[in-house]
């Protein structure tokens, strides 16, 4: 006689990372009624559990990206921040742009929310710790840099983004602060608040919150922000753009065709009033399965030659926010251009910088009282994995994707790829590390899908154990 998932043994599920990838999959395990009798255990190096880095900032002016009806955490659900909004009291259109520290707040109560409703069936432990490994027999061994010990029956790995590289060495003296490499660090931009020059490395996104940050009011730094290729992000629309798929060539494997059909849809939806955002957005469900059928060598072509590019269109400003930057640039109070650093030295005031610019020997010496780093994240599993990650490359457990961004990972199911190409049957990656594999993966629409599958592999494991006489 079969048993059904409540009436088996309790099934332990590890999620490693209590950030936002590590949060939405534990809430997806809790609302799932068919996993029967669980316990999630939430693991957070830092004890922080929700938000993690992009959505625990304070700032109002670090403002999200996505409007509000597509920032649902729920799969199959993207208006639910809105709903949650709406029932919270803020009077916001579905096209609104709310601060981070909203989205934040909606997952702190997503997850306590999700725990009580799933009360006597799946419970929550949130665990404070850095896994350090992962031991696999039968069953799979979590150790905590403490050394404790978690024996679990699955595994997810939600672990974030890779940390980004020094661009350049970094004279030891200068990590008294006069180098940030964490802008996101409590208390971090206080201190250059009152600075009288600032250099950041990176034009992205985190650039300009950094950059806004620091120039609130009439006060603030001169700020010089470069990067190799020193583009800034464009703006959003301030009213929703239309999702309409349309069709994009797969067979050949060739980029060419892919970017071919892009810009003829961008013509043909300019035509009827739209633009270039529409067919951006609309191209969004789609980039996984672009990007796994172009071959490895037109992939790693788009990331060395197109990615940036990519990247301030794909990745926009907020209207308002975008409003208050090109103030800043206007006044001066920013300047963003082209150009890699050569080195950094430390001088009794600060920092003296040397920069090239592209194709360029002539070197400008640049004297700033600090440097802050916002390059983004890391793309190179094999250098910057942090010790969880690396013991699994190192024993075999996993292996890099085709381009070393990140881990393999099984499209379908979330599950890690060892060395010898076995899908896991236990152990499964949700987030930043499946960017090699999908390309879009650090976003919430992504890490929702991600959970969903993750909870549906978990679902049948419970009900196959259970079935077992």
């Amino acid at each position: 006689m079969s048993q059904s998932p409540a009436e088996g043994p309790p099934t332990r599920i590890a999620v490693i990372g209590g950030g936002a990838a590590g949060t939405v999959a534990a809430v997806h395990l809790l609302r799932e009624a068919r996993l029967g009798s669980a316990e999630v255990l939430l693991i957070d190096r830092d004890g922080e559990y929700g938000p993690g880095v992009p959505y625990r900032t304070e700032d109002p002016q670090h403002v999200l990206n996505v409007p509000a009806c597509r920032m649902g955490a729920v799969a199959g659900d993207p208006e639910h921040f809105h709903r949650w909004l709406l029932a919270g009291g803020e009077e916001v259109g579905p096209e609104a742009f709310l601060p981070r520290g909203v989205f934040g707040a909606y997952l702190r109560d997503l997850l306590d929310r999700s725990e009580r409703e799933s009360a006597g069936r799946v419970s929550l432990r949130r665990v404070t710790g850095e896994v350090v490994s992962i031991a696999a027999g039968s069953s799979l061994d979590v150790r905590l840099a403490n050394g404790d010990s978690l024996e679990v029956d699955r595994a997810i790995l939600a672990v974030g983004p890779l940390p980004s590289a020094d661009p350049v060495t970094v004279p030891a003296q200068l990590r008294d602060g006069r180098y940030l490499a964490d802008p996101w660090a409590p208390g971090a931009l206080e201190a250059a608040r009152r600075d009288r020059s600032v250099l950041i490395i990176g034009t992205g996104l985190s650039m300009v919150d950094v950059a806004l940050s620091l120039s609130e009011g009439d006060g603030g730094p001169a700020i010089r922000a470069v990067s190799r290729h020193g583009l800034l992000p464009r703006r959003h629309r301030p009213d929703l753009t239309r999702v309409q798929p349309f069709e994009v060539p797969l067979e050949s494997g060739d980029l060419a065709p892919v970017v071919a059909a892009v810009f003829e849809r961008i013509g043909l939806v300019t035509q009827e009033g739209g633009d270039w955002r529409d067919v951006l957005d609309s191209l969004r469900p789609q980039t996984a399965n672009v990007w796994r059928s172009l071959r490895v060598e037109e992939k790693r072509r788009f990331f060395t030659e197109m990615q940036r590019f990519w990247d301030v269109h794909r990745f926009r400003m907020a209207p308002a926010v975008a409003d208050r930057f090109d103030a800043l640039l206007e006044r001066g109070a920013v300047r963003a251009d082209a150009r890699s650093i050569v080195s950094l030295e430390e001088t009794p005031g600060g920092v003296r910088v040397l920069l090239r610019a592209g194709g360029q020997d002539e070197l400008e010496m640049l004297e700033v009282d600090r440097v802050i780093k916002c390059a983004g994240a890391g793309y190179e599993i094999d250098k910057q994995a942090p010790p969880l990650i690396a013991d699994l490359l190192q024993r075999g457990l996993a292996r890099p994707d085709d381009l070393s961004l990140g881990l393999d990972v099984d499209p379908v199911g979330a599950a890690l790829i060892d060395a010898e190409g076995r899908s896991s049957d236990r152990i499964h990656v949700v987030g930043a590390l499946r960017k090699g594999v999908e390309w879009e993966a650090i976003g919430i629409t992504e890490i929702r899908d991600h959970s969903a599958a993750a909870t549906e592999a978990a679902v049948a494991a419970a009900l196959s154990r259970a079935a077992r006489p």
